[in-house]
């Protein structure tokens, strides 16, 4: 015969067990504040309301299926507070994580305040009848202590978050639902074998299977839409905070000011906000996926906030760059080069060194956006925006090597040496790595404890960032060929340097050197990178601890096409990685790689 703590080892913290080992490269210190704060509440809201039906004879227990009772409840049924919450949390996690919260936003008025206060007038009406018709004795007790106790919960996270629950309603449902019919399944089972009985008297006695009352599966389905809700309730205060920075300066914290933030974005309607900022970061987001497919999956993997961020400094680098790639005219090359530029140095005009950063406070840069509305397309101008957004936590100095690397392309220098190749690769990766390490930090809300520490992540970034645009170079001979009429091979390298760079960069024709000569070519620059990739990792055990998985996942992918052009016979046009295998890559990094990385959360000092 079961009890109610067999109940919880047979059939409930497995769950939880399962869960956890496939959610916790997911577990930001933002999610773990979630789970706990739901957590909490839904233990001190429930208590007393479980006391007061236990009390009525709702719900009975036989003592010998119990520990101990605490007022009128047993201790195992203050655990299932708890544990379903955080079973129902976690699956939520799996289930909502994926789309950045911002494009989850409803800007339409109208519909905005329908879908706000049309359910919350129905949740009073609700929670009035419910009230009423809890009568003590009454069969209809059961089922209105239900409705009275849940409808002001539900009221409350309605309003600030119902119409992003809506908006990501295909997820929230599958959130939802799973964990409901599966707790359903497992009180049917400790009905049958009587771990606890629901009281006939107070109950209206209608059955939605065998030995399963209609008030137990209304049960577990509002407590799982309240425990979802109030999840989306947190992500749509992130998502707010992490998108309109300017109204909400403050990083993650456990300050009274920041909860005070993160409460006065709860209770904001998206509908009052500008939506420029969301359409600025869609364009962001379409210029990763078209440019770097390996960057758009495992940035999948990051924390919500610190992908955004790096969605919006990637989509920045990238549309800067192909304004001087897809320019033929040297001479407007420079124009625009001059444009960048002095954009950076609007956004920069009040920093007095070069890595002086403003995490305190976010000061909206001047900058003449009338005049950038008139020289850059669309794309370049939300890319240009976005970035301005951020730019109050990044230094300045990795934006004016990333310049230098432009400058590098814009004079149509060569690449002569290992040595350039290098320098070259910090200019235009090296500085990317930097800024990742700072977005990674502010967003994680983590310092790294001293300065020499800080100076060595910086200098392991840089070299991440030298090693996967060596990787990029490699596998990119024939496209910086015919395309770009660029040769970033390391002149050293050939056997005739005039000859070659002429067929390259003047002929534009690479085939004409053989496939042999490009894949030796390949393999000496990638032999150099995997010379500087392990040194590079050593960085990772001391970024936050949530970064450290998807960091190595996004390595390893570019890794993944080194391996490719290694293992490739011939030179392959464009050597990429499948679908199935960045996967496979991304899961192995992530779930057993990083385990090395995991448990060095102590090098870093919480803010």
């Amino acid at each position: 015969m079961l009890t109610y703590i067999d109940v919880h080892l047979i059939y409930t913290l497995p769950v939880i067990a399962v869960l956890a080992s496939i959610t916790w490269p997911f577990i930001s210190r933002l999610e773990l504040f979630k789970i706990a704060f739901v957590c909490t509440m839904a233990f001190v809201y429930t208590t007393p309301w479980d006391n007061y039906i236990i009390f009525h004879n709702a719900w009975m227990y036989k003592p010998k299926n119990i520990l101990a009772v605490i007022g009128y409840v047993p201790v195992e049924e203050y655990m299932f507070f708890v544990i379903q919450t955080v079973m129902t949390s976690l699956w939520a996690l799996v289930c909502t994580r994926w789309s950045p919260a911002c494009f989850n936003f409803n800007f339409n008025k109208t519909s905005y305040i329908l879908i706000r206060w049309i359910p919350i007038l129905v949740l009073a009406l609700t929670a009035i009848q419910g009230y009423n018709i809890a009568v003590p004795g009454k069969d209809t007790f059961y089922l209105g202590c239900i409705l009275w106790w849940s409808c002001p919960v539900i009221i409350f996270l309605w309003y600030g978050a119902g119409n992003y629950f809506v908006k990501k309603s295909t997820s929230t449902a599958i959130a939802i639902i799973v964990p409901t019919l599966y707790l359903c399944w497992v009180d049917r089972i400790a009905l049958k074998d009587d771990v606890w009985h629901i009281n006939e008297k107070t109950s209206l006695n209608i059955f939605v299977a065998d030995d399963l009352p209609f008030e137990e599966c209304l049960f577990f389905l509002i407590t799982n839409v309240i425990i979802v809700l109030g999840s989306m309730a947190f992500d749509k205060s992130y998502g707010l905070a992490d998108t309109y920075t300017f109204d909400y300066p403050l990083r993650y914290g456990t300050s009274w000011k920041y909860n005070n933030q993160q409460m006065r974005a709860f209770v904001t309607a998206e509908c009052d906000m500008s939506p420029s900022p969301v359409n600025d970061i869609r364009h962001c987001l379409n210029v990763l996926k078209i440019a770097s497919k390996s960057f758009n999956v495992a940035s999948l993997v990051f924390p919500a906030g610190v992908r955004l961020h790096l969605i919006i400094l990637y989509a920045f680098c990238r549309v800067t760059d192909d304004m001087i790639d897809s320019e033929p005219n040297v001479g407007v090359k420079k124009q625009k080069l001059m444009l960048i530029e002095r954009f950076i140095d609007e956004i920069f005009a009040d920093r007095s060194a070069d890595y002086d950063v403003k995490t305190s406070t976010s000061r909206k840069p001047e900058v003449d956006w009338q005049r950038y509305r008139q020289e850059l397309t669309d794309e370049e101008l939300s890319c240009f925006r976005a970035i301005s957004r951020i730019s109050f936590y990044l230094p300045r100095k990795p934006f004016y090597e990333l310049i230098d690397g432009y400058r590098w392309d814009v004079n149509g220098k060569m690449v002569q040496n290992e040595t350039d190749l290098l320098l070259y690769s910090s200019y235009v990766a090296g500085s990317v790595g930097t800024l990742c390490v700072y977005v990674m930090m502010y967003k994680c809300g983590v310092n790294i404890d001293d300065d020499a520490r800080h100076d060595f992540v910086i200098k392991k970034a840089q070299q991440m960032g030298q090693v996967l645009q060596i990787v990029n170079i490699s596998r990119d001979i024939v496209t910086d060929s015919e395309t770009l009429g660029r040769c970033y091979v390391p002149a050293e390298y050939m056997d005739d340097a005039a000859a070659d760079v002429n067929t390259l960069c003047t002929d534009r024709n690479p085939w004409t050197l053989g496939s042999e000569k490009l894949k030796t070519y390949a393999t000496r620059m990638i032999s150099l990178a995997n010379q500087y990739q392990l040194e590079s990792l050593e960085g990772i055990r001391y970024l936050p601890y949530e970064v450290r998985g998807p960091v190595l996942v996004a390595t390893d992918i570019y890794r993944g096409v080194a391996c490719a052009v290694e293992a490739s016979p011939t030179y392959p046009r464009r050597a990429s990685l499948d679908k199935w295998d960045k996967i496979l890559i991304g899961v192995n990094s992530l779930y057993v790689k990083s385990l090395k990385y995991f448990f060095q959360a102590d090098r870093c000092k919480q803010c």
